[in-house]
């Protein structure tokens, strides 16, 4: 078994639950939807790459889940009305959305980055997010109430300045949040935003950190990268009933990045 197809809270934490998850061809969106599954979910997983999902599917219904994989570009909006029109035609209702879906971008200084270039990483994080919020929150209210989380990066907290794009779409990300949940909040809808910390995942061990490892190791007083199941739990939790009254928060995932420097930075 892969570390990305692992248990990652209790069995029955998320028991006959209809989630989302948007990304989840590979890293933390593979990793949640195995252990989403694991917790009783069922999994609508999708991504752009409509074979790995469905390859996706098959290996989590052979384990004894239950999934339903749909090729989906979240930045084309009958796309997006097509998954959810997909999922309530097969489920019946949406309990979950994980908003997970993002884009690795090519390093390079804020005045460098192209438009184009720009609109895609938007189009990508916050435009898409908003698609999959504003088509499945109308569900979750007809069937009485839901729980959103939305994945956004410590960028949007400490600029990373060779990504200028990410910081601005996470940024983003964090108001789409915040609004989402006070609209909504007497409806039984809780949106919640994971802030992500360095994660390395099987499919980015050898290319996505070359040469920048170890300065990025000195940011983190944990001392490690995250592994995409550490983000994937607490995405479970915040999805459960046992974050109930979790509503409009930013829960980090990062190993201390944002509180500081580490007691390494001085000796001890």
């Amino acid at each position: 078994m892969r570390e990305d197809e692992r248990a990652i809270v209790p069995a029955g934490t998320l028991q006959d639950k209809v989630i989302i998850i948007t990304g989840a061809s590979q890293g933390v969106g593979r990793a949640a939807a195995f252990g989403f599954a694991k917790a009783g979910a069922i999994v609508v997983i999708c991504a752009r790459r409509g074979a790995i999902v469905e390859a996706i599917v098959q290996e989590i219904e052979r384990a004894g889940g239950m999934a339903l994989g749909i090729e989906c570009d979240i930045t084309d909006e009958e796309s997006v009305k097509r998954l959810i029109e997909a999922t309530v035609e097969k489920f019946g209702r949406i309990d979950g959305l994980f908003n997970n879906a993002g884009v690795d971008t090519e390093k390079v200084a804020l005045c460098d980055v192209s438009f184009d270039d720009w609109k895609y990483v938007h189009d990508v994080k916050i435009n898409g997010s908003f698609l999959t919020i504003k088509y499945s929150i109308p569900v979750m209210i007809a069937n009485g109430g839901g729980a959103i989380v939305n994945n956004g990066p410590t960028v949007a907290h400490r600029a990373f300045t060779p990504a200028p794009y990410a910081s601005s779409s996470q940024a983003a990300i964090i108001g789409l949040t915040k609004v989402a949940a006070a609209t909504y909040a007497r409806d039984n809808i809780r949106v919640n935003t994971l802030i992500t910390g360095g994660i390395l995942g099987i499919e980015r061990e050898r290319t996505a950190y070359e040469g920048m490892l170890g300065p990025i190791l000195e940011t983190i007083p944990q001392g490690r990268m995250g592994r995409p199941w550490e983000d994937a739990q607490v995405a479970a939790w915040l999805l459960s009933d046992y974050a109930s009254y979790v509503n409009g928060a930013e829960v980090a995932v990062d190993g201390a990045h944002l509180a500081g420097a580490g007691n390494h930075m001085i000796g001890r």
